[in-house]
């Protein structure tokens, strides 16, 4: 029987029914169940990350956070039978096992508006995957202070080998996760997290303590190792938590957590915003999983010697590998059968007679492998041919090189992932894997098609899809001179249009930076298959036309962008090329590069564009000075500075970047114009200009220099089309109010200048050009 307001919806390939939508669950913040199934609708991709395989248990609020609620760990008897469920613990409770969008649609529409996780993952249910260690503060406690016993905890942690995870709990407190190889029992694993807690809690006994009741901690932060235990559980990362504020158990940076004054600024309107701007902090996690400490043993590089057995081969197994190569003359690692953990995996980037991905994945103290031609497939739907090739030694997980020509699959071979795996489902055809690393995360299917042959998709959604949602591009800091020292790079400053260059599968989109999609301007770019050496990727790049000397001329990219009319474009893409100059590499072949250093981007870059077309790797020097003499003598406007190991922040202005211009200018707003007189009177005196400093327009002055009459006529017919206002809303006292007419702050131009006067005005100022590419200053 059909519930009261209810309805189905379709969520992936299984059909949910959703019950009184507009039910307000956090009355004070007027959050409906709507609101909060959407919430987990558009985090899935990320949270399942971190619940897919794992029992659940929840808390459910069927009338809102002031009404009653109840902690449910067995599986409803009226779930749908696609819900997976596994019996657990000495109660044998029917665990709901978390598994697809559709789940957690489902939950969500029950009002579970929390989620508690096991410490372990299918199919290991018996060996947690991280120890958590929960700072618990008494109430009323000031977080402030609690900072610093997490980072202290951080330190105490890390001499033990491991690496530290934090998260918000969506309360007071802090989860501190260790990832871990799931090879041990939870009693192994509490025991070990007591003996890291206890001098950790002795050293600050005034400040932290280990006893579970209230009464006995004093006003003390509770280190509570007890989660760890069998049938525990932690909220899990991203999860809603049922009090005033609709907050989220949020996972930071450590960075991110310095910088945090209160643990509940993260909460259903801005969780997911955050995600899409910053990433996942924890995606990685799974990456930096080892031994736990009291059970490891010394390792050795020494290969082993392995009789025949049911679990090792010997090493006729790579037999096939050795007779293909000549150990004289190529770098690649002999033929020896070492014993492992068994879930290593590499994903190497191979320029053989073809370019290609080679996956190889640990067993048996080998790696199998595969040649995967177009790369691993970026979001489910893709399938990509993977062709199994021969097991090679397990020195090869961190072989980076060059084969010399002539020998069997000569060429360069760069790692493009590392990290461990696990197989979460054995097929009859094949086999589900999760693979894990600092470079990538996901999970995927590898289907037999053939003896040889296999079909490789992913299954899980990238909460990210870096292809079809812009990047917003990285900004400069402005600089008088080159940075000192030998922590930067130098390029020259190329003067045309910003733009955003994505490629997949064939297609090729170009946006400017502020997000307008000019891709059909520019016919000569959109032969991304000639140009690049990839099957999908995001680059950054400035689009210029150059003279005859080689010089960018910026008026005549701005034709192009402004020309109109497929037979016109065709025909000013002959007579005015254009080149497109990429100076960074943001994506590629299914994988972000935003957190690699610079230099790692761009070997990624010199790697993936191809030479004599259109496009055209920015090339970088290590002297600065150098350079800007350089782009003096040629009339250029300058140089960028970049240090060596910065990351690409999008969207962000750091002092990572900087401009260095042989005179200084500014991206300016056209805020209104004096009347003009004699030669000017059919068109305006000078322009009153507005810079913007934060969110807040400052007054500049005029400009009325720099300008020819071709110029005056284009900026004029421009600024017609804007609308007129009574007084522009910017900071400063304007000039010559009763001359002048003012506009709308619609209208970007480019305005050099000495210097800023005392009163903030731009001494010295002359027009450099309008600025159509871009909406904002910024």
């Amino acid at each position: 029987m059909a519930k009261k307001n209810s309805q189905w919806v379709q969520v992936g390939k299984r059909n949910v029914e959703l019950s009184n939508l507009d039910k307000v669950l956090f009355p004070e913040d007027h959050v409906l169940k709507a609101e909060v199934i959407e919430y987990y609708l558009k985090i899935a991709p990320t949270i399942l990350n971190h619940i897919k395989g794992r029992a659940l248990s929840f808390i459910r609020f069927p009338d809102g956070i002031h009404g009653e609620s109840f902690y449910q760990k067995n599986k409803p008897d009226f779930a749908p039978n696609w819900v997976e469920f596994e019996t657990l613990g000495k109660e044998e409770k029917d665990y709901i096992v978390a598994t697809e969008p559709a789940l957690l649609v489902w939950l969500a529409n029950l009002a579970s508006l929390e989620f508690h996780q096991l410490h372990s993952r299918k199919p290991a249910f018996d060996k947690p995957d991280y120890m958590v260690f929960d700072l618990d503060p008494p109430e009323g406690y000031d977080f402030k202070k609690l900072k610093p016993i997490a980072f202290d905890l951080k330190e105490h942690i890390e001499q033990f080998g491991y690496t530290p995870f934090v998260k918000t709990t969506g309360g007071k407190g802090l989860h501190i996760c260790c990832p871990l190889e799931p090879q041990q029992g939870f009693s192994e694993v509490f025991d070990a997290a007591q003996a890291i807690a206890q001098p950790f809690v002795e050293s600050l006994g005034e400040q932290t303590t280990l006893h579970i009741k209230k009464e006995a901690r004093k006003g003390r932060v509770l280190v509570d190792i007890y989660r760890i235990r069998s049938g525990q559980t932690i909220v899990s990362p991203y999860s809603l938590r049922g009090r005033v504020g609709a907050p989220v158990s949020m996972p930071l940076t450590w960075e991110e957590l310095e910088d945090l004054d209160n643990p509940k600024v993260f909460n259903i309107q801005n969780a997911v915003d955050k995600v899409l701007k910053d990433g996942d902090a924890w995606e990685s996690i799974g990456a930096y999983a080892v031994e736990l400490h009291t059970h490891r043993k010394e390792k050795t590089s020494k290969a082993k010697k392995l009789g025949p057995s049911k679990k090792h081969k010997t090493p006729e197994q790579l037999e096939t590998y050795s007779k293909k190569r000549d150990f004289e003359k190529t770098p690649e690692p002999v033929a020896n059968i070492i014993t492992g953990s068994n879930n290593n995996f590499v994903v190497h980037r191979h320029h053989a007679s073809h370019l290609h991905y080679d996956l190889r994945l640990e067993k048996d103290g080998v790696l199998k492998s595969w040649a995967v031609p177009r790369g691993l497939p970026p979001r489910p739907g893709v399938k990509r041919l993977a062709v199994q090739t021969e097991d090679h030694p397990m020195e090869y997980l961190t072989f980076n090189g060059s084969i010399p020509k002539g020998q069997y699959g000569g060429g360069e071979m760069w790692i493009y992932a590392l990290g461990k795996y696990q197989v979460t489902k054995e097929k009859k055809d094949g086999f589900y894997f999760r693979l894990n690393s600092k470079e990538m995360t996901g999970e995927y299917r590898m289907h037999k098609t053939k003896e040889k042959e296999y079909l490789l998709e992913r299954v899980d959604e990238p909460q990210l899809d870096y292809i079809n949602k812009f990047i917003e591009p990285m900004l400069t800091e402005s600089s008088d001179e080159p940075p000192k020292g030998d922590d930067f790079i130098y390029e020259i400053k190329w003067d045309g249009i910003r733009a955003l260059i994505a490629y997949e599968e064939g297609k090729l989109t170009i946006h400017t930076r502020n997000q307008n999609d000019v891709t059909k301007q520019f016919p000569e770019l959109l032969d991304g298959e000639k140009a690049f050496r990839a099957t999908n990727a995001v680059f950054d790049a400035e689009i210029v036309h150059l003279d005859a000397t080689g010089k960018p001329v910026f008026k005549k990219v701005i034709n192009r962008l402004m020309t109109s009319g497929d037979a016109a474009i065709q025909k000013i893409s002959k007579t005015t090329p254009c080149y497109c100059y990429i100076f960074d590499c943001l994506y590629l072949d299914g994988r972000s590069l935003l957190n690699e250093p610079l230099m790692k981007r761009k070997d990624w870059l010199r790697d993936a564009v191809r030479g004599d077309t259109a496009y055209r790797v920015s090339e970088f020097v290590d002297d600065g000075e150098a350079l800007l003499n350089a782009a003096r003598e040629h009339g250029l406007e300058g140089i960028i500075a970049k240090r060596k190991d910065s990351k690409y922040l999008p969207g962000k202005r750091t002092d990572c970047w900087y401009k260095i211009k042989l005179r200084q200018s500014a991206e300016v707003v056209i805020i209104g114009y004096t009347k003009g007189k004699g030669d000017r009177s059919v068109t305006f005196g000078a322009l009153h200009i507005a810079e913007r400093v934060g969110d807040e327009l400052h007054y500049r002055g005029k400009v009325g220099t720099g300008f020819d009459d071709s110029t005056m006529k284009d900026i004029f017919t421009t600024i017609k089309k804007v609308n007129t206002t009574k007084r522009p809303d910017v900071i400063g006292t304007l000039l010559d109010p009763k001359v002048s007419v003012w506009l709308e702050p619609k209208i970007i131009a480019e305005v050099s200048y000495a210097k800023l006067t005392p009163d903030k005005m731009f001494r010295e100022p002359v027009f450099m050009k309008l600025r159509p590419d871009i909406s904002e200053v910024g």
